[in-house]
């Protein structure tokens, strides 16, 4: 939660606003109050998006679809103004937490707990279907544990079965990991999608991790739709059947949510038990009292609720008020190595840092998929709707931008843009795949090279871009003329590291050093058992040595010119992507801290607990570290560790970077908001 602006409304329809929930791509949400005293989340649309026709359509759609649906396990709309100058929504603040929080926090359900789950969620998806409404998003995130039992939440972006969707062309609703097959390929949604996607959240209550794994959006969306379930972790055999019936390819195998019920309900507690919180494990159980109290408190001492309420983890029933983030980041872990008579410290932080300034926000119209990148006072947008666009980073004005079009015609997207020495690299999946090199400050192409398979994130240095596009590619950057192609281990989805005459990449197990001018392995080094392919980082090469995540979870510091082990971090189930900034690596782990390690040595220089999870990359500038956590974007002193500012971000962030003061971030609705990195 965090103060009012000035600039905030003090009233929306009958409510009392009191406080910032928080603020995403599509609006902000506000703690508020019912003439009664009622406690509501408010959700307001940002201005720039209540101007457009089809997507006042689409809002006002959402709203008939939220309030159509009623029953024990839902949360119901309690009032809306599709046709206000800013739209609104408003809904039930509940105390508890979130499945997502829950099982982050205190581990997977008992058996016997998922079982209740799932019975009382299937029930919430027959009131959802027989009202006509899909929910298309069903996930840990919008199952709410609150104290007279599971609710399913967040109609946002439900819609009635059968109809059209109003969204923008090439726009995919739903979330990686949870979303069907059919959402993902394009085909349309119906009550069966909702059933996979309880599937997939079941998997994760007893298991503390979904059925696809971790991973990137794109590589979760390709095994929703070509590999199985992984549920060998599901420790019972009659749950697991149950979540594998779910988890069918083909929506006609799915059950439906009527015939669901009985067959959880059979081994789940009594339903009165589930109208309370009893079935769940005692330490959830107590953070959900926690946060009742701490709602009945909003009446007597609104200051002694709020700070209450952040803590305990009240949850607003609102579209966007606490969604999952999508960051480029996973971790968990300790130092080990560090050097004799060090210690990790805590960051000297205060309990609640002010919030950021923001400088200006601006809407592109489509996602960011590709990424963001700054060079020369331009912010360059790789766009999934075929458009490369160079905005001014300082005013957000559109200075160029280049549109292409899908194999069929259709949209597509750029991949993610890397510049060096004034010039923009960045691929295009054509049939082959292309890699494109333009002007930053003109947008003028300089050359462009047909590649063996589609290019990832080149890295550029000592005159070369070197791509992974099925083999590793080097190409001279005045020209775009092949170099050298080598086909190198089971390296997938990494961006190679070019420094010092040497070209490092990776698979989930090995670090690889290959010679920049010719292309032939000068060393490799084991860093890990394999594990999960996707879950390790991409090498980051500064000072003579070098930094990767293995799939096994650990961040490994190689010497650059001989690849032997200085030091490693153990990240427990996984570690976050690194950077390297002033003889520092940060990193972040899925305990939800930003870490900061002497590079040299692995002893922890600071370690700073942000009070969410999945800690995002981080960029460095002028001496402020900036990164993403699930809900949340920080500006943090480098040096101290101490946050010089705090933000909500809500939902659905793509990308971000820090460059020359500023802070972009980028939505999946195609807002760009840009924030002062020093909070000033």
């Amino acid at each position: 939660m965090a103060p009012l602006l000035a600039d905030d409304p003090r009233r929306i329809g009958g409510y009392t606003v009191v406080e910032r929930l928080g603020a995403g791509g599509m609006g902000t949400v506000y703690l508020g109050r019912s003439a009664s005293g009622l406690p509501v989340a408010i959700k307001v649309i940002h201005a720039g998006r209540s101007g457009e026709a089809a997507f006042r359509a689409r809002f006002a759609r959402e709203v008939t679809a939220a309030r159509a649906v009623g029953g024990a396990f839902t949360a119901p709309v309690i009032d809306a103004d599709p046709a206000a100058e800013d739209p609104w929504l408003v809904t039930a603040y509940l105390p508890g937490m979130s499945l997502q929080q829950a099982v982050a926090e205190h581990g997977a359900l008992p058996v016997p707990a998922v079982f209740g789950l799932g019975a009382s969620l299937a029930e919430a998806l027959v009131s959802v279907h027989r009202a006509g409404v899909v929910h298309r998003d069903l996930k840990p995130a919008n199952v709410m544990l609150a104290p007279d039992g599971p609710r399913l939440i967040d109609f946002g972006i439900a819609h009635a079965a059968g109809e059209a969707v109003v969204t923008r062309t090439g726009h995919m609703v739903g979330s990686p990991g949870y979303l069907a097959p059919e959402q993902a390929a394009g085909d349309g949604t119906g009550p069966a999608a909702d059933v996979f996607a309880l599937g997939a959240v079941l998997a994760f209550a007893a298991t503390g991790e979904g059925p696809f794994g971790r991973g990137r959006a794109e590589v979760l969306i390709y095994r929703v739709v070509h590999d199985p379930p992984r549920l060998d972790a599901v420790p019972d055999a009659g749950l697991r059947a149950l979540i594998a019936d779910c988890l069918a390819k083909r929506p006609e195998l799915r059950p439906a949510a009527a015939d669901l019920v009985p067959r959880f309900a059979a081994r789940a507690p009594a339903v009165e038990v589930l109208q309370g919180t009893s079935w769940l494990p005692a330490p959830v159980a107590d953070g959900i009292g926690a946060a009742e109290r701490s709602l009945a408190g909003l009446g007597r001492d609104r200051r002694a609720f709020l700070k209450a309420g952040a803590a305990a983890g009240a949850v607003a029933v609102l579209a966007g008020a606490a969604a999952a983030g999508t960051v480029l980041a996973r971790g968990h872990g300790s130092p080990k190595k560090a050097a004799a008579g060090t210690s990790p410290s805590a960051a000297p932080t205060p309990a609640t840092p002010p919030d950021a300034v923001q400088v200006w926000q601006h809407d592109i119209g489509t996602d960011p998929f590709g990424g963001l990148a700054v060079a020369d006072g331009m912010l360059l947008v790789s766009a999934d709707d075929g458009r490369l666009i160079a905005l001014d980073a300082r005013t957000g004005e559109q200075r160029w931008q280049h549109k292409k079009s899908g194999r069929d015609g259709g949209a597509a997207g750029w991949r993610t843009p890397v510049v060096s020495g004034g010039v923009l690299y960045v691929g295009w999946p054509d049939t082959e795949g292309t890699l494109y090199a333009y002007d930053v400050k003109t947008g003028k192409e300089k050359w462009r090279t047909v590649l063996p398979g589609d290019p990832r994130e080149p890295g550029a240095g000592d005159g070369l871009v070197v791509v992974d596009a099925g083999d590793l590619v080097a190409l001279r950057a005045s020209d775009g003329s092949r170099r050298w192609h080598r086909n190198i281990g089971n390296v997938q989805d990494v961006t190679p590291a070019v420094a010092g005459g040497s070209v490092f990449t990776a698979d989930a197990s090995t670090v690889y050093a290959l010679d920049a001018g010719d292309g032939r392995v000068r060393w490799r080094h084991r860093i890990g058992s394999g594990g999960d392919q996707y879950a390790r980082s991409s090498p980051v090469a500064s000072g003579g040595m070098v930094f990767c995540g293995s799939g096994d979870a650990t961040l490994v510091a190689l010497d650059a010119a001989s690849g032997a082990e200085r030091w490693h971090f153990l990240g427990g189930t996984s570690v976050g992507e690194p950077a390297v900034a002033g003889g520092v690596v940060f990193v972040g782990d899925g305990s939800g801290n930003m870490n900061a390690l002497d590079a040299r040595t692995g002893a922890t220089r600071w370690r700073l607990a942000t009070g969410d999870e999945s800690v995002g990359q981080a960029s460095v500038d002028g001496g402020v570290l900036c990164f993403l956590t699930k809900n949340w974007g920080f500006g943090v002193d480098a040096a101290s560790g101490r946050a010089l500012w705090k933000t909500a971000v809500g939902g659905g962030v793509r990308a971000d970077v820090a460059a020359d003061g500023l802070y972009h971030v980028g939505f999946e609705s195609g807002q760009i908001m840009t924030l002062a990195v020093k909070g000033t």
